[in-house]
Order: C-alpha cells, then sequence, then structure tokens
C-alpha cells in the first residue's frame, strides 16, 4: 500500500496515527465530523468576541470537514478589518455556511457570551491580552475588557476553544484540562486570578510598521492572521518570503489558503490577503540565506518573525541585522502536535549556530510509528518518515503568543526571552 502524502491533509495522519487506521479512514472521520459556534447578543459591540468567533469559524472549517454550523444573531454590524457591511457578510466571504438543521446531537459547541449548560458545550472568553474557556460544571470566568483594539486573548481564547473541540471530538489526547482555565500574555500568568484587571495589557498599541516574515506555513499565516486583526493595523508594510507551493496537504492548517489557490506561491496567497485589510507587502519567493540580511533595499525591515521548519535556514538568522528577531516552532510529532514554543533571538546569550546545532549525520527519525509499520506490513516502503502533524489551531496558539511578545517587545515591558509549552495544560508552560 502507497500513501499520497502530497494529497493528505496534516490532521488526518494524527488521526490515522493515533487510532492504528489507514489514512482514508481518518479522512472519512474529518468529513463526518462538525461543530457549532453560537453567539449572543453580545457579539454585536466586542470586538474582541467577533475576533473570536471569526477564527474559530476559518480555523474550523478547515479542521471540521462535516461543516461550522453558525447560530448568531441577525444583523450584527461588522466592526473588523475585513470588508463586509455586516459580521454575516464577513463570515460568509471565508466560507458558506452550513445549516442548523443538520446539528446532530453529539455535535460540540463553542458559545460566544453564553454560559455551558451541557457536557457538549463550552464558552470562549477573551479580552485584549486575556483568553480562555469556561468548561460544563466547573468555575465561570468572566472577562469584561470589551473596549479594546487589541485581539490577542481573542485569537488565544479560539485555539483553546478548537483544540478542546476537536480532542472532545477525537479523543486525541488522555490528560486534558477538565476545568475553567485561560492565560494572560501580558503578565504571563496562568493562575487563578488571570482574569484579574493586573492582567490586561493596553488597549492599544503600535506595531512596527515593517516587518519580514519567512516562512508562510501554518505558522506564518497564522501570525499574518493575528496581525491583520489588530483594529486599525493599517497603512504598513510586511515581507513575505517563502518559496512553496500550496497543496492539498496544506489546506487543513494554513488560515489564509483554499483549495482554488493550490500551486500557486504561498507569498502571493498571503499578499492578497494582506492587500484586503489594507496592508501593503512585498515578496521574496527562495529559500531565506545569510545574504537576504544584507540586501541594502531591505534595511527598512527592522523586525525578523519566522516560522520556518528546517534547522538549517534558522542557523543562518543574524540577531543583530534586527531591532525584534522572534523565531516560532511546532512539532510534527502525535505526542507533542500541541507544542509551540518561541526563542527571541535578541535577548538570548547563545547565537543562532549555538542553538542549532548541525549534527554531521541526519538520522532518519519515524514522526509516525503506527503508519510506518501498516505500510510496511503492507509492502509498501517508509515514506510516512518525517512527515510533521499540523492544525490550524496550533498555529493560532502559536502566533497568538508569538505576536503578542512583538507588542511588548515594542512597548518593552514584560519581555519573554523563551516559551515552551502544550496546549493540553497551562500547566506545562515554561517560561523565561
Amino acid at each position: 500500500m502507497k500513501f499520497d502524502l502530497s494529497n493528505t491533509e496534516r490532521a488526518a495522519i494524527a488521526l490515522a496515527e493515533k487510532n492504528k487506521i489507514d489514512i482514508e479512514e481518518a479522512e472519512k472521520l474529518l468529513l463526518e465530523s462538525q461543530i457549532c459556534l453560537e453567539a449572543s447578543d453580545e457579539i454585536k459591540t466586542s470586538y474582541p468576541l467577533q475576533v473570536a468567533f471569526l477564527s474559530c469559524f476559518n480555523a474550523g472549517n478547515r479542521i471540521f470537514k462535516g461543516g461550522v454550523i453558525c447560530s448568531i444573531p441577525d444583523n450584527v454590524p461588522n466592526l473588523l478589518n475585513l470588508n463586509g457591511e455586516t459580521f454575516n457578510e464577513v463570515l460568509f466571504d471565508l466560507f458558506p455556511f452550513s445549516k442548523e438543521d443538520n446539528l446532530k446531537d453529539s455535535t460540540q459547541k463553542i458559545l460566544f457570551g453564553k454560559n455551558p449548560t451541557s457536557i457538549n458545550e463550552i464558552e470562549l472568553v477573551c479580552s485584549g491580552w486575556q483568553g480562555g474557556i469556561n468548561i460544563y460544571n466547573s468555575d465561570i470566568n468572566i472577562l469584561k475588557n470589551h473596549r479594546t483594539n487589541v485581539c490577542f486573548g481573542a485569537c488565544l481564547a479560539s485555539s483553546y476553544a478548537l483544540f478542546w473541540v476537536f480532542n472532545k471530538t477525537f479523543s486525541m489526547i488522555e490528560k486534558v484540562d477538565e476545568e475553567s482555565f485561560g492565560y494572560s500574555l501580558w503578565t504571563n500568568s496562568s493562575e487563578y486570578d488571570w482574569t484579574g484587571s493586573i492582567n490586561e495589557g493596553p488597549y492599544d498599541i503600535v506595531l512596527p510598521s515593517n516587518i519580514w516574515t519567512v516562512g508562510l506555513g501554518h505558522l506564518g499565516q497564522a501570525y499574518l492572521w493575528v496581525l491583520a486583526n489588530q483594529k486599525c493595523y493599517q497603512g504598513v508594510e510586511i515581507l513575505l518570503q517563502d518559496f512553496d507551493t500550496l497543496g492539498k496537504e496544506n489546506l487543513g492548517s494554513q488560515l489564509l489558503s483554499y483549495d482554488f489557490q493550490i500551486g500557486l506561491k504561498k507569498t502571493r496567497i498571503c499578499a492578497d490577503f494582506l492587500k484586503k485589510v489594507g496592508i501593503n507587502s512585498k515578496i521574496i519567493e527562495k529559500p531565506f540565506n545569510e545574504f537576504d540580511q544584507q540586501d541594502s533595499d531591505l534595511n527598512q525591515f527592522k523586525i525578523l518573525l519566522t516560522g520556518l521548519d528546517n534547522i538549517d535556514a534558522r542557523r543562518k538568522i543574524n540577531p543583530d541585522r534586527f531591532q525584534v528577531c522572534i523565531d516560532g516552532a511546532t512539532n510534527g510529532k502525535l505526542i507533542n502536535f500541541d507544542s509551540f514554543t518561541f526563542r527571541n533571538l535578541k535577548l538570548l546569550d547563545k547565537c543562532p549556530e549555538e542553538i542549532w546545532i548541525k549534527e554531521e549525520v541526519v538520522k532518519q527519525e519515524i514522526f509516525h510509528e503506527n503508519l510506518y509499520k501498516m505500510v510496511e506490513e503492507k509492502g509498501g516502503c517508509g515514506i510516512l518518515t518525517n512527515v510533521g502533524i499540523s492544525t490550524p489551531f496550533v498555529g493560532l496558539f502559536g502566533a497568538s503568543i508569538l505576536i503578542s511578545e512583538l507588542a511588548k517587545n515594542v512597548i518593552n515591558e514584560n519581555k519573554l526571552v523563551t516559551f515552551s509549552g502544550k496546549m493540553r495544560t497551562t500547566g506545562s508552560y515554561s517560561i523565561v
């Protein structure tokens, strides 16, 4: 048996590996899955809740192939940067709505402005810098900081909610938080009082006007999603660098990509999205190297954000060239697929070549042991080696943390040097 990984979405690989089933069976599970997003009238006046709902709708459609069912009030005004007279028009421009009469009894719901009343419901709560979820029969956290132009907490809460629903639907991870939880991106607090006003950051921020993003996969596109949804973040320029084209396998994990764009350069896809929200861009369609950083025509780009997938490219980063230089990374193994790590390279004592030591002999590492064995048993070869798992909610999680850190570097407060953690529990977070 031979798997065509060029046409296999990464979430299907995760399901196949976890359940010891064929890729075809895993893809069927995705096609049969759905979620429901339900909002109260609060969404009419809350910018963070609209960003959170939009983020769940966008990422949810990429994972739950059976449809994202929306239940929202009529005539919700559009408070976002994306074009549309109403919030409904903004949603419909991303994906078609699924009909409510197709809702299954077992479908998980994410609520916005409503408390959960059953085991199949969670409530998403967010402010500018705080994000979390309320779980049925647990404490109810309340955030009232909706008068803000910042959406870091909204994007973070969206990632938590989608991860929780994904795990509830597919039973990916056994030990996850079973009580309401959240996190402050301003003070990096996950303690019981993370909802306190001291853990909410400024309502307005000024992000840098020239940002260089390298790597436009599921992390890089999530960076752009978080940046683009900051209120009034316009009139700036972003340098987009990637050499890759969009493939079918990317559709389930990348927030800005659609099937009609398959075969296009990821730089062009991202540039088209940024144009819709009033952000100018330049593109470089080649692998990142040390000479790019010496190009005098690019001197205005003093901020570097990377979402690379290989050590060699990371080793070529020159942090001294930039005012802010932050690298983000996820883990493609099933056991750690919900993890994210970032390093603020300007604040580290080590240079990139010391951080990412190049091995003389690169060992082939089998990411997906169960699938690898299935292929071998059926007379195939080990073609599943080193194919990583990626999902849009993990990308959104990482982007919320990394872009909020960019803002804190500009404000020069509460800056982190490193962050490492798994979405399954805030208790796993390691910060320096």
